[in-house]
């Protein structure tokens, strides 16, 4: 919706620029043939008066930002399986605070069977502290499961972006350092050329990054997901802080990514332009939901307000 009103609003400022343009040309054109002609001095004289009037009062130019975008190369191919999830379960704390172990229905995750393939365009849904990331870092292999198997082709590259992108930057260093660190045996020109792309040059690519904007930033996040042409990109409210038009950027390189895309995310503009399947996590399992994501809000809602009528059915009767 944000970017349905903006792209509206720059159409709207512009038409009226153009217009300003269009009749103040018309009006130089009759001032410029007849300024000589005398018996039609007072005319051009006139239109004068209302070029300057209109001059004065001119709308400002209409600045179009050049519109960036930039691309996540794939690996190519791999056989299956490319990750497979089954029968996990997972907690963080499996024994009780006396030492007993819980039962596997207490667990945050329960007997979960997933599957990730290289055509996959996935969205992870449910509310906060149901598991969703826990899943990803099962996925990543991050975690191990307490039963069931994770199993993940061995030449599988994955790349992961999350709203914490930043935290995976040593500040101190510039971006070039920082790519150079990550990906051993590059060189530094190498970097220069390669961070250019994504509008990270000059002296911005030779700074610290600590001194570097929130949007600068990102680019070198996106500049290191590119680099590493991954098979399977995951991110995880990836884009959470970034601008409207950095949020742009990465819906669209997401969407023209050849490899499989598992995404964790509340943003509805981001889940409806990168995903075609949705996933839901909730009270300890992962199932399917067949439906848009503006299904699944409408679905929530309802046992959101379900859950609430009967909270007040509830202490209306405690009360009589």
């Amino acid at each position: 919706m944000y970017v349905k009103l903006r792209d509206e609003k720059i159409k709207n400022v512009a038409r009226v620029y153009e217009a300003y343009q269009s009749k103040r040309a018309h009006m130089m054109e009759f001032i410029d043939k007849f300024r000589a002609n005398a018996k039609r001095a007072t005319m051009v004289q006139s239109r004068i008066k209302a070029v300057e009037k209109m001059d004065t009062e001119a709308p400002e130019p209409v600045e179009m930002d050049q519109t960036w975008r930039f691309s996540i190369p794939c690996s190519g191919p791999l056989g299956r399986p490319i990750i497979s999830i089954d029968d996990v379960s997972f907690d963080y704390t499996p024994l009780r605070p006396d030492g007993t172990k819980k039962k596997e229905p207490d667990y945050l995750l329960q007997k979960v069977n997933f599957g990730v393939d290289l055509d996959s365009r996935i969205a992870i849904l449910g509310a906060n502290g149901q598991g969703k990331t826990t899943l990803l870092n099962l996925v990543m292999g991050k975690l191990q499961p307490l039963s069931g198997s994770c199993s993940v082709n061995p030449g599988l590259r994955i790349a992961h972006f999350s709203q914490q992108h930043a935290d995976n930057f040593d500040l101190s260093l510039s971006a070039i350092e920082n790519m150079m660190n990550i990906f051993e045996g590059s060189e530094d020109q190498e970097m220069r050329t390669f961070l250019g792309k994504f509008q990270i040059q000059g002296s911005d690519a030779l700074k610290p990054m600590g001194l570097l904007s929130g949007g600068q930033k990102s680019r070198v996040a996106f500049a290191a997901l590119a680099y590493k042409k991954p098979h399977v990109l995951i991110i995880d409210e990836g884009s959470n802080h970034l601008s409207m038009d950095a949020v742009d950027a990465l819906v669209e390189a997401v969407k023209d990514f050849g490899g499989g895309i598992l995404v964790v995310s509340h943003d509805s503009h981001f889940v409806s332009h990168t995903c075609t399947e949705l996933w839901v996590v909730e009270n300890g399992h992962a199932t399917r939901f067949r439906g848009t994501f503006q299904d699944y809000k409408e679905f929530t809602a309802k046992k959101t307000q379900k859950r609430i009528e009967e909270s007040v059915k509830k202490l209306t009767t405690m009360n009589n």
